[in-house]
């Protein structure tokens, strides 16, 4: 029988790129910062984080503020009374800043939302004159998080105001906390059984996410042999990432937790029973959060008990106090 080394109390250190003035290092165009609560408080503990900022190397601190500007169909940054060209600048900080995120394994980023260069969507690109006709122009990306995007499509990248977004922030967080165990996995020199392992242990947290991507992945794992392990290995990491981009739904999300119901039904008493379909109905119908349906298959884990669900990541996939599973909101 499979065995795990997956301990339930220890989680993986995040690798986190993030820009500087989330952190609430003071390097804005103002000389202040934008320091982020869920960064600094939450993630914290938990995360090792890798600052950069595209503007204050380049332009200094405080600064005249800079603009997209398209040029003849080419993306410039220009200085918004000035009219200075910085671009080159601005990319070269990029060109040396992100093969060295890169190369240190993040396992996501996190940017300034509406920064002309952090900025991951909704950034105006103006017209040489300065101006800007709402749907006549377009909008784009900040030219750091564009080129990282482009270097590493499979990392997750997130605004800190999207993720004010409970659903955005539980999907982001469960993508990392997960990409920075395959990446300590790889790290652990794996054997073709552990890599068995690590399939079946994130088999629900998989299904939560896409059940074709995930039916894809057993093949790779079942044709992994010592003499093909490395080339297996690749091809499920991009499986992977292709997963992990994947948000979870609320009817995903049920779908997985009946599986593991499924598990006790035949040793469950009938008032057991009902409150399970009580609480899985109210998280149907956005009455209570998931964490309320989590508690429920814990206890009849703990009671029942399960070698197989024990060690299933779905159950625990991040720090309790994230208390990312405690909103109605995180699933739609």
């Amino acid at each position: 029988m499979l065995t795990s080394n997956l301990d339930r109390t220890n989680f993986p250190k995040l690798k986190i790129a993030v820009s500087d003035c989330l952190r609430g290092t003071e390097c804005r165009y103002n000389g202040g910062h934008a320091q982020d609560d869920f960064i600094n408080h939450d993630l914290a503990p938990y995360a090792q984080f890798l600052p950069f900022c595209p503007e204050a190397p380049v332009l200094g601190t405080p600064r005249e503020t800079i603009r997209l500007v398209n040029i003849d169909g080419n993306i410039r940054v220009r200085g918004t009374k000035s009219e200075n060209d910085v671009t080159e600048g601005i990319q070269n900080y990029n060109h040396k800043m992100i093969p060295k995120l890169l190369e240190q394994g993040v396992d996501g980023a996190i940017v300034k939302s509406r920064s002309p260069t952090c900025g991951m969507e909704r950034i105006k690109i103006y017209r040489p004159t300065g101006e800007w006709y709402g749907s006549q122009d377009k909008m784009g990306q900040g030219l750091f998080t564009a080129e990282l995007q482009q270097q590493a499509p499979q990392l997750a990248v997130e605004e800190e105001g999207r993720l004010q977004d409970a659903w955005l922030r539980e999907n982001f967080v469960m993508r990392v906390f997960t990409a920075a165990r395959w990446r300590e996995f790889l790290a652990s020199n794996p054997t073709v059984h552990d890599f068995q392992v690590f399939h079946r242990d994130h088999k629900y947290l998989f299904l939560s996410k896409s059940e074709p991507i995930y039916r894809e992945m057993g093949p790779i794992v079942a044709q992994a042999a010592p003499d093909n392990l490395s080339v297996q290995l690749a091809r499920y990491e991009e499986n992977l990432h292709a997963l992990l981009a994947c948000r979870s739904t609320r009817g995903m999300v049920i779908n997985v937790l009946d599986h593991i119901y499924g598990y006790f039904k035949k040793q469950l008493l009938e008032d057991e029973k009902e409150h399970y379909r009580e609480t899985l109905e109210e998280f149907r119908e956005g009455i209570v959060p998931l964490i309320a349906v989590i508690k429920v298959l814990q206890q009849f884990l703990k009671h029942y008990g399960s070698d197989y669900l024990s060690t299933q990541v779905f159950l625990n996939p991040y720090p309790a106090d994230l208390a990312l599973r405690s909103k109605v909101t995180a699933y739609r």
